[in-house]
C-alpha cells in the first residue's frame, strides 16, 4: 500500500506540469493568432490606400483642366469610402503635375490617316533663314507637335497608424511645338 500512496502523488504531479505546458502552448498560439490578424489588417490598408491613390490618380488624369496653362497652385483631394456605410474611409491628395520635358515629335512617328494627327503634320524644322519651314526636305524631321512628360503624385496618408503611400504615374500629352514646361 506504501507503493500505491506515493504514487498518486506522481500522478497529480505529471498531470499538473503537463496542463502547464499545455497552457504555454495555448498562450503562444493566441499571441501567434493577434500577430497574423495584424499583419492581415495592415496588408488590408495597404491595399485600400493604393486602390485610393490610384483612383485618385485616374480621376485627376480625366480632367484636362489640370494640365492647362497656368497649372493649379493647390493640391486636389479626393475621398473614398471603401465599405458603403457613408463615411469617408481615405482621403487622396494629388499635387499639380510637374512637367519633366518636353521632346519633340518626329515626322514619321505620325500616321497620316489619324484625324489627331492632322494638326501635327507638316515640319517644325527651322528653315535657313531662321523661319519654320513646310518643305519636302523636311518631312524626316520634327512635326508641328510635341511631347510633355509629366509626373503625377498621389499620397494617402493615415492619422492612426502614421503610414503613408505614396504612388506615382507618367503622363505624356502632345502639344504645339514650342510650348514651354511651365515648371
Amino acid at each position: 500500500m506504501k507503493t500505491a500512496r506515493s504514487q498518486s502523488g506522481v500522478v497529480l504531479i505529471v498531470a499538473l506540469v503537463m496542463l502547464g505546458i499545455f497552457s504555454v502552448i495555448v498562450v503562444s498560439m493566441l499571441r501567434g493568432s493577434n500577430i497574423n490578424f495584424k499583419i492581415a489588417g495592415n496588408q488590408q490598408y495597404h491595399l485600400e490606400a493604393k486602390h485610393a491613390a490610384s483612383n485618385a490618380i485616374e480621376a485627376f488624369l480625366s480632367n484636362p483642366a489640370n494640365f492647362a496653362i497656368p497649372l493649379p497652385d493647390e493640391d486636389t483631394e479626393f475621398s473614398h469610402d471603401f465599405n458603403g456605410d457613408g463615411k469617408v474611409d481615405m482621403v487622396a491628395v494629388v499635387a499639380p503635375p510637374t512637367c519633366l520635358n518636353t521632346t519633340p515629335i518626329k515626322q514619321p512617328e505620325l500616321d497620316v490617316s489619324d484625324p489627331a494627327d492632322a494638326q501635327c503634320l507638316g515640319s517644325g524644322q527651322l528653315g535657313g533663314g531662321g523661319v519654320l519651314s513646310d518643305d519636302g526636305a523636311a518631312a524626316q524631321g520634327n512635326s508641328w507637335c510635341t511631347k510633355m512628360n509629366w509626373d503625377v503624385v498621389a499620397s494617402v496618408g493615415d492619422a492612426k497608424t502614421d503610414s503613408r503611400i505614396e504612388m506615382h504615374q507618367g503622363v505624356y500629352l502632345r502639344e504645339v511645338i514650342g510650348t514651354p514646361c511651365p515648371n
